[in-house]
């Protein structure tokens, strides 16, 4: 039992209330604890590397290939075969996303070969410039 005290028309009245089902709270509209919910845990999330460089990695000294380190189009070949370079002269220009990428030598060299022109577009690795 329940004592309570009800106002009916401004009179106060005390009354005995019997509790038939304990259901306190439970009516639409009264807060109550929201059931449990079991959530996934999160999926891994791939992580992007960019390149280090727009320089193609190669010994400091020697022979080798120089190759296309993004996708983009030759818009300019700064050298031809026979071609003295010093590190880091400027060989290729590459347009990547409207952007110019130059190509540099990753070492002092002679170049026995262009493998590109202007308007090719090149992938990742695809030989750009072939030293001697």
């Amino acid at each position: 039992m329940k004592q309570l005290r009800v106002t009916v028309n401004g009179k106060s009245y005390d009354v005995q209330v019997e509790i038939l089902q304990d259901d306190e709270g439970h009516y639409p509209g009264a807060p109550h604890a929201a059931p449990p919910v079991s959530v996934p845990a999160p999926a891994a999330v791939p992580v992007y590397s960019p390149p280090s460089a727009a320089v193609a990695t190669r010994p400091a000294a020697g022979p080798g290939s120089l190759c296309a380190p993004i996708v983009g189009t030759v818009t300019k070949v700064l050298v031809e075969a026979g071609a003295e370079v010093k590190t880091n002269q400027k060989l290729i220009v590459l347009d990547a996303m409207k952007m110019d990428t130059y190509i540099n030598a990753p070492h002092d060299g002679v170049i026995a070969c262009v493998d590109c022109k202007v308007g090719d577009a090149v992938q990742v690795g695809q030989r750009l410039v072939t030293f001697r």
